[in-house]
């Protein structure tokens, strides 16, 4: 276990971590709706499904010279021969419309709410950074299934303000530029030992989330890591200092 650390910020995955709901479980589901949504309204459900693809894996390796937003329409405009505007316009119906009957997946954990008016209370500053190929009313409302406000954080990450993705360390050095602080006093708390685990090349500290930990290979090893359920965690921040 590593040594104590003092902190002034704490990062935050969402997915897995404050909301707690299998990755896969809710890709399958998100996608299925999805391309139901795009059918009812004229277009190629599967095209739109292939082009989405496309999109992600254009975010995932691209070279970090423009936002997720724009590279993922360009790939995906390329990738349907759909025109890019007019479907994201479309797509932010879906987030409004269908998008909430995932939650259905979701029983909150309270003690999400609980670590976060805790670290508040205390003076830390907080802020998510989730996977950020998600336009921010995904984010949002992804949170709000957490049981979670999204003004509690000092900011969110989305596919519009990120330049790059995880497990790339690029991606946390930009919000560490983006908080304002350096890596020394910062930890991270994930359930990804590969996505979130890169915090730690990036300078960060780390405290794994194990409800629905995700092991990789290439990841760090969470039993040499703060490691323990989200309850857990919950009681870590509340023995942390105040520093208010």
């Amino acid at each position: 276990m590593n040594e104590p650390r003092a902190y002034t910020t704490v990062f935050f995955d969402l997915d897995g971590t404050l909301l707690p709901i299998d990755t896969g479980e809710f890709m399958r589901a998100y996608t299925v709706s999805l391309g139901e949504f795009a059918h009812d309204n004229g277009l190629d459900g599967r095209g739109v499904m292939t082009a989405l693809l496309e999109g992600v894996k254009a975010m995932a390796t691209h070279d970090g010279t423009h936002s997720n937003h724009d590279v993922f329409w360009s790939a995906f405009a390329k990738s349907s021969g759909l025109d890019a505007q007019t479907t994201e316009t479309l797509f932010d119906r879906y987030y409004e419309e269908r998008f909430n009957d995932i939650a259905r997946l979701v029983t909150p954990n309270p003690a999400a709410a609980r670590a976060i008016a805790t670290l508040k209370s205390k003076g830390y500053a907080v802020a998510l950074t989730t996977m950020p190929m998600f336009p921010l009313k995904a984010v949002h409302a992804r949170l709000k299934w957490a049981g979670l406000d999204a003004a509690d954080f000092a900011f969110v990450t989305d596919y519009a303000t990120a330049t790059s993705v995880k497990p790339q360390v690029a991606y946390y050095e930009e919000a560490l530029r983006r908080a304002g602080v350096d890596a020394s006093n910062v930890l991270m708390v994930g359930n990804n030992t590969r996505e979130d685990g890169a915090a730690y090349r990036a300078g960060c500290d780390i405290y794994f989330v194990t409800d629905n930990l995700i092991e990789s290979e290439d990841g760090l090893d969470a039993e040499s890591h703060k490691h323990g359920t989200l309850e857990d965690f919950a009681r870590f921040c509340e023995e942390l200092p105040s520093i208010a």
